[in-house]
C-alpha cells in the first residue's frame, strides 16, 4: 500500500508542468524621437535621438542637437567604444530620459555613427 501511495505521489509531481516566459523590460528598439519630443516625455522613457554632439559640458556630459533643439546627454567612457566623432558627425544615441533636480538629460547606453554621415 505504501508503494502505491508513493507511486501516485511521484506521478502526480511529474505530471505538473510549469510554464514561464521572460516578462522583463522591452529590449527592442526604443522610440525614435526628436529633442523637442524628448522634452515632453516622461522620466525613464527609452528613446533614440539622431543628430550631433556639438559640445562637451563637463565630465561625461555633452550637448546634443538636432533640428528641433538641444539637450544634455550623459555618455560614459565605455559607451564610446573608441568611436571618434566631431561636431559635424551625425550620430544616433540610444538611452533613457532622466528628469533630475529640475533638469532633463538622456543617459546614453549606445552610440553609433549614422549612415548618412556628416552634415553639410
Amino acid at each position: 500500500m505504501m508503494k502505491k501511495g508513493l507511486l501516485t505521489m511521484f506521478l502526480s509531481m511529474t505530471a505538473v508542468t510549469v510554464q514561464a516566459e521572460y516578462v522583463g523590460p522591452h529590449t527592442g528598439c526604443p522610440k525614435q524621437a526628436t529633442v523637442a519630443e524628448a522634452k515632453q516625455m516622461n522620466d525613464d522613457t527609452r528613446l533614440s535621438l539622431k543628430g550631433f554632439i556639438t559640445g562637451h559640458l563637463r565630465g561625461d556630459h555633452y550637448l546634443f542637437r538636432d533640428s528641433t533643439g538641444e539637450i544634455s546627454v550623459e555618455i560614459e567612457d565605455e559607451v564610446w567604444r573608441g568611436i571618434e566623432i566631431g561636431p559635424d558627425t551625425n550620430v544616433i544615441l540610444h538611452g533613457e530620459l532622466e528628469h533630475e533636480s529640475g533638469s532633463l538629460e538622456v543617459e546614453v547606453d549606445r552610440l553609433e555613427v549614422a549612415k548618412t554621415g556628416s552634415r553639410r
